[in-house]
């Protein structure tokens, strides 16, 4: 039986509510703006192993067609939920290569989020036993910043890739609750298909809800659904290149088993280094929770499953490696990510340094095992300077887009810092400045 289209409107539709979408939406909403926020999952639980499988997309097997794993969370606030916190700052070339000047919202986003290293007390004893180790090799290796409120923790350090940590953890959620405090709508289990236009001006969206289509009018649109989510939309929408040339900020994990206390104890990602960053690399200390452990060892097979007997004894190390272009994203959702002979000889120079590193630490050199790349961050398929201008508008008029996807360059770090204060100058110096010109023109 047919069913009436769904038929919805506001001055501003933002699509997706992780860190780009949601800081649009609560900025814009603070300033009194008319906010509809779309989101294609629901508010899932946090902090519940069953339901993080289910924000994955596709229970963590979403993989490319070359079988690199990728992660990608459709719930309300994004990949926030499955974040660690770490709060790396914008690269200076998006401001050297690219003209785009963050400073000014970069101090925003530190007053309002505090983003502070790991404190002391909270070095777990794998941890510490890895960052010595890596002193010991000449790696300055140091607590990382982080946007988590450390006085507020109060669970194991696993638990972070489950949710907020009881509110210690900051995740796009956060936003989404002050955008709605101010009188922004969010509706979830909407999937934008396309973005509607007249005359080279953006007039809404379309797409498909649980009741079945819907359609939205608004005079500006901001496509925020993600480095895999937002290419598609556009190629729907009349942008037949994007989607070309994918990141993904390989993720590489190097375990080593001894015989005290494992990584999984400990807050991951707390420690690290950024002194190999100019070859391409960072290094954290990291394990993964055992449940996503247990998963990857079931894909391995009944010898890989045996060895989780050794889990409470082993420390890991991971590795974030800066990765080139390549592959696409097509208007269905399948992914290409092809891993070149450079990207390749990074993730090799990140085992080797790893290993040296764990064997220091008193792992076993027979222990040592390597978990296969996975896609940590994807983006850099609607880039800035290409599909994007440099205000982040496309070539329709009051389209917008603000998420991964417009990064330019490849940069082998978390870039929800970056994102944020894309989104804050995206708001302060084109949506706000279009709303008081209209405002203008109508009084």
């Amino acid at each position: 039986m047919a069913t009436d289209t769904r038929r919805l409107a506001a001055e501003t539709v933002v699509v997706g509510s992780g860190p780009g979408g949601a800081a649009v939406a609560r900025d814009l909403a603070v300033r009194g703006r008319d906010v509809l926020m779309l989101e294609r999952g629901v508010y899932h639980k946090e902090g519940n192993w069953i339901n993080t499988f289910r924000m994955a997309d596709r229970a963590l097997t979403l993989a490319s067609i070359e079988g690199t794993q990728m992660v990608r969370l459709l719930t309300v606030g994004g990949s926030t939920l499955s974040y660690l916190g770490t709060a790396f700052e914008p690269p200076a070339w998006l401001k050297e290569k690219h003209g785009i000047d963050l400073a000014p919202y970069v101090e925003q986003v530190r007053a309002e989020l505090k983003p502070t290293p790991m404190p002391e007390r909270l070095i777990g004893e794998g941890a510490r036993r890895i960052m010595e180790a890596a002193r010991a090799e000449g790696f300055d290796w140091n607590p990382m910043p982080h946007f988590i409120r450390w006085d507020q923790l109060h669970t194991k350090g696993g638990k972070l890739f489950a949710g907020s940590a009881k509110g210690a953890k900051w995740t796009a959620r956060e936003y989404v609750a002050e955008a709605r405090a101010h009188g922004a709508r969010v509706v979830t289990r909407m999937e934008v298909k396309e973005v509607t236009s007249k005359d080279g001006r953006a007039t809404g969206v379309r797409g498909v809800g649980p009741s079945g289509e819907f359609v939205v009018e608004a005079e500006r649109v901001v496509l925020a659904a993600g480095g895999l989510g937002t290419a598609p939309i556009m190629q729907n929408s009349g942008f037949p290149d994007a989607g070309q040339g994918v990141i993904i900020d390989p993720l590489n994990l190097v375990y080593g088993v001894y015989d005290g206390p494992g990584s999984y104890r400990d807050i991951p990602m707390g420690c690290g280094t950024l002194d190999l960053q100019d070859e391409g690399i960072i290094l954290m200390d990291c394990c993964d929770p055992w449940p996503w452990y247990l998963f990857g060892l079931v894909m391995g097979g009944p010898k890989a499953i045996a060895s989780f007997r050794y889990f409470p004894h082993a420390l890991g190390i991971m590795a974030k490696i800066r990765d080139q272009h390549a592959g696409y994203v097509k208007s269905d959702g399948t992914v290409s990510k092809p891993l070149g002979e450079a990207d390749q000889k990074l993730i090799a120079r990140a085992h080797e340094v790893s290993t040296q590193i764990l064997v220091k630490a008193g792992c076993d050199p027979a222990s040592i095992s390597f978990a296969p790349p996975r896609g940590a961050h994807p983006s850099g398929t609607v880039r800035i300077d290409d599909q994007v201008d440099r205000d982040l508008q496309t070539k329709i008029a009051g389209l917008y887009v603000c998420d991964s996807s417009v990064i330019p360059e490849p940069c082998g770090m978390p870039p929800v810092f970056m994102i944020l204060a894309l989104a804050k100058r995206l708001v302060a110096e084109q949506l706000a400045v279009c709303w008081a010109a209209s405002d203008r023109e109508v009084t």
